[in-house]
């Protein structure tokens, strides 16, 4: 009897080596793991410590410090909990909802790269953002790299030591 949820079993992978007093490594057949505690390793019974007895190198090989004792199929291994490839979701199956982003979504707005919602296309006035604004100021260096073209309104003032650079096939207009 449980009290709460009733927890669901699943297979857990697990495969068996044999030692040979020589061999340290042995390939995983069960995928890769995520570090050395996803996995479970005993020889002939007696637990291994994770990092101290063996790690798992690349992911997908165990590498023991002392190499195994001889024995038929005397290393076990199970593996504790195994990475899960859900694929990628289907076009239409991420919503709105499924945004973690700050902010009220609309119509108005866009999702912005810092995860926030915000107004699209950069600052503006007016109803339906009729106006388009920038600073008056240039405060940092900017570089045009050759494949874009600017434009700013003016009059504009490039602070002390501030380098704007204008690589040949761009072009900054200022109106």
């Amino acid at each position: 009897m449980y009290i709460g949820i009733t927890p669901a079993y699943g297979d857990m992978k697990s495969e068996v080596f044999s030692g040979n007093n020589s061999l340290t490594s042995f390939a995983l057949t069960g995928g890769s793991v995520a570090n050395d505690a996803s996995i479970l390793v005993s020889i002939s019974g007696v637990t291994q410590h994770p990092g101290t007895d063996y790690s798992v190198g690349s992911l997908v090989n165990l590498i023991f410090t002392t190499a195994p004792p001889t024995g038929s199929s005397n290393i076990l291994v199970i593996h504790l909990g195994r990475q899960v490839d859900i694929g990628t979701p289907g076009t239409g199956a991420v919503g709105i909802a499924q945004l973690s982003a700050t902010g009220t979504p609309s119509s108005a707005t866009a999702l912005k790269g810092d995860n926030t919602w915000g107004t699209a296309g950069g600052p503006s006035l007016g109803v339906d953002a009729i106006i388009r604004t920038n600073a008056k100021v240039i405060a940092a260096d900017i570089t045009f790299l050759g494949s874009e073209n600017g434009m700013t309104a003016g009059p504009i003032t490039i602070n002390s030591g501030i380098t704007v650079t204008v690589t040949s096939g761009s072009t900054w207009t200022i109106v």
